[in-house]
């Protein structure tokens, strides 16, 4: 008779399964951090009733603490009142950055047309002293520059 081997498998672990050795803890808490993320209402729109005395979001229905929802509210605005004055100071560096850019731009064009006045005059005597010297002028001649630009 053959032996047939003993099974065993009751005392062989699972190795891809992960054991959690507190999740009978979790399971005891009274307060649990949900793990999706709801949506929350910001209680944009609030409906101020007189006569209950309670503030109440129009969206969610959610009752506000009055000095809690008034506090928020002022730091939003102080927020943007901090906002709107680094907005207007950036505003006016940027006005006298353009404005040095624009006076930077007229005196390049003024140098360029100094210089190109210079290389019309330069060019002239170039072709005067070449013609005076009878050699041929090849590239620059009289005819090339009119004397209204040579005199700028």
């Amino acid at each position: 008779m053959i032996d047939e081997p003993k099974d065993d498998s009751e005392n062989v672990l699972a190795f891809t399964k992960r054991f959690d050795s507190n999740a009978d803890i979790k399971d005891m808490r009274n307060f649990v951090e949900s793990d999706q993320a709801v949506p929350r209402c910001m209680h944009g729109g609030v409906l101020v009733s007189e006569f209950e005395r309670k503030v109440t979001c129009r969206r969610c229905g959610a009752v506000l603490d009055a000095f809690d929802h008034v506090l928020s509210i002022a730091k939003q605005e102080t927020k943007l009142d901090w906002e709107l004055r680094q907005l207007r100071g950036e505003i006016t560096d940027h006005r006298t950055g353009l404005e040095k850019l624009k006076r930077e731009e007229l005196n390049t064009r003024n140098r360029i047309k100094n210089a190109e006045a210079k290389l019309a005059r330069i060019s002239m005597e170039i072709a005067n002293k070449s013609i005076a010297a009878g050699i041929p002028v090849a590239a620059v001649t009289r005819d090339t520059y009119t004397e209204s630009e040579v005199q700028q």
